[in-house]
């Protein structure tokens, strides 16, 4: 019964490691999440990489052969962090910089920059998709003059400085902002048309600022000509991702764990190191079991001859085993 329980015990372990390291996790914005807001397809056909430390960027060879995406982003970014962000800047990067109502403008603020996400909802009732907030955008210049239209998905809007960037797309002038995502007349802000995609230039590098994070996402990838924007800015550069900055589910950590551990235990040392103590440890059980079943002989015997001394049944046993 005993080792039908530890052999249970154990199944249901590899059972759960098993589900843990391959079960895909569903975070939102996850290069790993096949599932409508994640970035697996992106991944796929970026073949990014990603960094799970934005000051990584600083070990890039060439900048200005690479694309920095920052999707979403979500907390504050460090002082050190945004110091990464300028060098590779200045260095000839590109920053392509996707937010609504995240942490973005606290990348521009860093970067001492004054153009910014409104954090206002842009919808629009003629220029959409199934919904007024999938916002379409059919006004380009520049570099997207090819472009016919754009998705977005709960959008917001810039509020360029002037002097400070360039617009290439913006939404139609039927499209409204909003305060909230109560469509009433009291939440209606002002009249577009709104700029949503515009170019910086910082240094010898190129900041690309979107007004949605979730225009890459699995849903919205295939949406109009979405990847066909995400063709033109990046251009075959080697893509860098900053997974820095969005929260984990518990799936995602302990996948994270799990993998960290691997990399441990794979190390020559420390696997050669875990094999020695395996060994010791199953030398130690069968030493140990051999003596309880020795005791129990001997406590056996002497149910049956209670009158017979126990020291003297121990001397004669290890007498005849030459113990």
């Amino acid at each position: 019964m005993k080792k039908a329980f530890i052999l249970g015990c154990l199944l249901a372990g590899v059972v759960i490691a098993f589900l843990i390291r391959f079960l895909p996790p569903n975070d939102d914005f996850h290069l790993d999440n096949p599932f409508w807001n994640g970035l697996k397809t992106f991944q796929e056909k970026t073949q990014g990489s990603s960094l799970s430390y934005i000051s990584d960027i600083d070990f890039v060879a060439f900048p200005a052969e690479t694309c920095l995406f920052i999707i979403g982003p979500s907390g504050s970014y460090s002082a050190r962090e945004i110091a990464s962000i300028e060098r590779y800047l200045r260095a000839g990067g590109l920053l392509i910089l996707t937010d609504d109502f995240g942490s973005g403008n606290l990348i521009l603020e860093g970067l001492g920059l004054k153009t910014r996400f409104s954090h206002q909802l842009v919808i629009d009732p003629l220029f959409r998709g199934k919904s007024s907030v999938l916002v379409k955008s059919v006004d380009f210049s520049g570099p997207l003059a090819d472009i016919k239209s754009l998705m977005f998905n709960f959008p917001t809007f810039l509020q360029v400085e002037r002097g400070e960037g360039r617009v290439f797309a913006t939404s139609s002038s039927f499209s409204i902002s909003r305060d909230s995502l109560v469509q009433d007349e009291a939440s209606a802000g002002q009249e577009g048309p709104f700029p949503m995609v515009a170019e910086i230039t910082y240094g010898a590098g190129k900041i690309y600022l979107i007004a949605d994070s979730s225009l890459f996402i699995n849903s919205m990838l295939g949406e109009e000509e979405n990847e066909k924007l995400l063709q033109t800015i990046t251009q075959d550069k080697k893509i860098f991702i900053d997974t820095s900055h969005h929260p984990k589910g518990l799936l995602a950590k302990m996948q994270s764990t799990m993998i960290a551990l691997y990399q441990i235990t794979s190390r020559f040392e420390i696997r050669y190191s875990l094999f020695l103590v395996l060994v010791i440890a199953v030398l130690w059980l069968k030493v140990k079991k051999r003596k309880v079943v020795e005791d129990e002989d001997i406590e056996a015997i002497l149910k049956r001859h209670p009158a017979w001394d126990k020291n003297t049944l121990v001397k004669l046993k290890k007498e005849r085993f030459n113990e």
